[in-house]
């Protein structure tokens, strides 16, 4: 049960305090145990004050949404998530005006944002706040310094002033403003046990003006959705089949469809970022889309559709006769003539994975000084024959693999006469 005592602080508020004691002199440590001003609450543990929070029963539930505005200062909300486990899921709006917010769960601080707008919102510095909101409603917050920004705690009902101020630096990596404001910003917290169970939540107002509203769900594992492993590029991707379960927060609220700047990760907690690179995931990409590309910081960056496989090459065959030569070209596929000439001649014929391809050319007449018959051919299938006057030629067969389809395949066909065999 709670009692009432007389405490002496090391600093002006039980907020900025960093011990308790039990004398004036700030001699005698006051015993471990919490410490409540009416306000707010902090543990004590060997001398040194946790920061401060509400105690999980008076804290505010998972599942509200809450808004804030008016003038300078640093607003305190403390949420409660109960015994549940899974990803936390916030939202959160500054509107237009730049306002600062982390979250802390146990003693690991959240800071990370991404925005249907433009993406990730990160400070450059862990544990920083990360200011955002639009550019042309900057009051000049970057390298600023406030040292007494009033502090305010929400009651369940509105933000009352706590009697404490704080002092509060904003540092150029802290500030991650854009062009447009960046509306609905979403931060996922994984909760991978029942407790800690509050998480305190500390939003930065450093304009005068300004105004936010936050909504954070209770705890709920993420939807997963199938996909390939992670490639180099978005060629390799389409190539992979989908073997394994990732998991999205989504900013347009379609779990287990992926959307563009939506957070991605490995495990349903929403612990582990995937790791940056091209992932194929058809059927679960907002826009009918095949593959989406991964930043180093787990936030979706590109959406994009796979190249349809080509299914055919396509066969360019010519026949030439010369030297006098009377020939023929015959051209068969799959064992059928699909071309026959008897002069000289071009073409192209499409042809798909395993076809079969040969040719069958004869050369005659030859005489004189050029009596030998030459029927050759160059290209996809090197071949030749040779004799006095007249000769046939009936070639190899050559077979189309995957690596010709989309390709041209060259076969070129000779009936001549020379002195000699060519």
């Amino acid at each position: 049960m709670a009692t009432s005592s007389s405490y002496y602080l090391n600093a002006p508020s039980l907020g900025s305090a960093t011990a308790i004691f039990t004398d004036e002199a700030l001699t005698t440590c006051a015993p471990n145990g919490f410490y409540s001003n009416g306000s707010i609450v902090r543990e004590q543990v060997e001398c040194n004050l946790l920061p401060q929070q509400t105690c999980p029963s008076c804290a505010t539930p998972c599942g509200t949404s809450i808004s804030a505005s008016g003038e300078q200062g640093v607003y305190l909300l403390d949420l409660g998530t109960g015994t549940d486990v899974g990803a936390v899921i916030v939202r959160f709006d500054p509107y237009s005006v730049p306002d600062g917010i982390r979250a802390i769960l146990g003693s690991t601080t959240y800071n990370k944002l991404t925005s249907s707008v433009d993406g990730l919102h990160q400070s450059s510095t862990s544990g920083h706040f990360t200011y955002v909101g639009q550019i042309s409603a900057d009051c000049g917050i970057s390298g600023t310094t406030y040292p007494t920004l009033t502090e305010f705690s929400y009651d369940g009902t509105s933000f009352v002033a706590t009697g404490d101020t704080q002092s509060i630096t904003v540092s150029a990596g802290d500030v991650s403003l854009g062009a447009t404001a960046p509306g609905n910003c979403l931060m996922v917290i994984p909760k991978l046990t029942a407790s800690p169970s509050v998480i305190n939540f500390e939003v930065v107002g450093p304009c005068s003006g300004t105004a936010w509203a936050i909504s954070v769900d209770c705890p709920v594992m993420l939807t997963g959705f199938s996909s390939s492993v992670n490639a180099v590029s978005s060629i390799a991707a389409c190539a992979l089949f989908e073997t394994v379960t990732y998991y999205n927060a989504s900013l347009a609220s379609t779990p287990g469809t992926v959307g563009l700047y939506d957070f991605v990760y490995a495990d349903a907690y929403g612990s582990t970022p995937l790791s940056a690179g091209y992932y194929k995931a058809t059927g679960s990409i907002t826009g009918s889309n095949d593959w989406f590309q991964v930043s180093s910081a787990g936030v979706v960056v590109a959406l994009g559709v796979c190249a349809t496989p080509p299914t055919t090459a396509s066969l360019a065959w010519s026949y030439s006769e010369t030297g006098g030569s009377v020939g023929s070209m015959d051209l068969y596929v799959n064992g059928s003539i699909v071309e026959s000439r008897s002069s000289t001649a071009n073409g192209t014929y499409a042809v798909s994975l395993g076809d079969t391809i040969n040719v069958e050319v004869t050369a005659s007449a030859c005489a004189g000084v050029d009596i030998k018959a030459n029927a050759y051919c160059a290209g996809i299938i090197v071949d030749a024959s040779c004799a006095n006057v007249s000769t046939s030629l009936f070639t190899s067969v050559y077979t189309v693999v995957s690596g010709d389809l989309g390709t041209t395949l060259h076969l070129d066909t000779f009936s001549h006469c020379d002195s000699g065999c060519v």
